[in-house]
């Protein structure tokens, strides 16, 4: 009996674990709806005091007196509900927050909202008119990109880099002169988001 409960509860621990969902953006998980964007759009009234995660790049941040809208590009969202910077825009939502949000902390920036649907508004983008998402938030977490260079080892078949030595090189053993053989490092970019 011991045996068969610890793995239940490993698998247990594992799972809890893997949840990596800031706790300001998290929720009830019960009750956050899996809709993503599209389907929101497509039938606001369906999923109008749901509560829903939607990330992207605020775009705009206009204060009132009690309250702070901002409009985010939206793109799909992550398992750790960031931002997948590598897909394209899927459209555009507004965001309600009562009280003052300061626009330096979140123009230009990656952010994901814990929100309610409060249903669609026309709107403008440019001079041409947008039907926006309208959302009340109830939490977020803004999200900066970080770049690594990350090494990428490659090997070239053929004469090695000490084959003008002759066969009988020295320190070099009689393999370097023709097979396989290290060449120099190169490098990539690699971005990931973070908190």
């Amino acid at each position: 009996m011991k045996k068969l409960l610890l793995p239940v509860l490993m698998s247990g621990f594992i799972v809890t674990g893997c949840s990596t969902i800031p706790k300001n953006i998290g929720g009830n998980s019960g009750l956050v709806s899996a809709a993503n964007y599209s389907q929101i759009y497509g039938n606001p009234a369906q999923y109008k005091g749901q509560e829903v995660r939607i990330g992207g790049k605020v775009l705009n941040v206009i204060n009132h007196k009690n309250e702070t809208l901002f409009e985010i590009a939206v793109l799909p969202l992550d398992k750790a509900a960031r931002p997948d910077v590598d897909q394209p825009y899927q459209g555009r939502v507004m965001v309600k927050k009562a009280g003052f949000i300061d626009p330096l902390t979140l123009k230009n920036r990656l952010v994901t909202v814990l929100a309610t649907v409060a249903g669609s508004e026309q709107g403008e983008v440019g001079k041409a008119k947008y039907r926006f998402i309208m959302l009340d938030m109830l939490g977020y977490q803004v999200w900066h990109i970080k770049e690594s260079l990350i090494p990428i080892d490659s090997w070239n078949y053929g004469f090695g880099p000490y084959w003008n030595y002759g066969w009988s090189a020295y320190p070099y053993p009689y393999a370097m002169d023709w097979g396989w053989y290290p060449m120099r490092t190169s490098f990539q970019v690699e971005k990931s988001i973070v908190k």
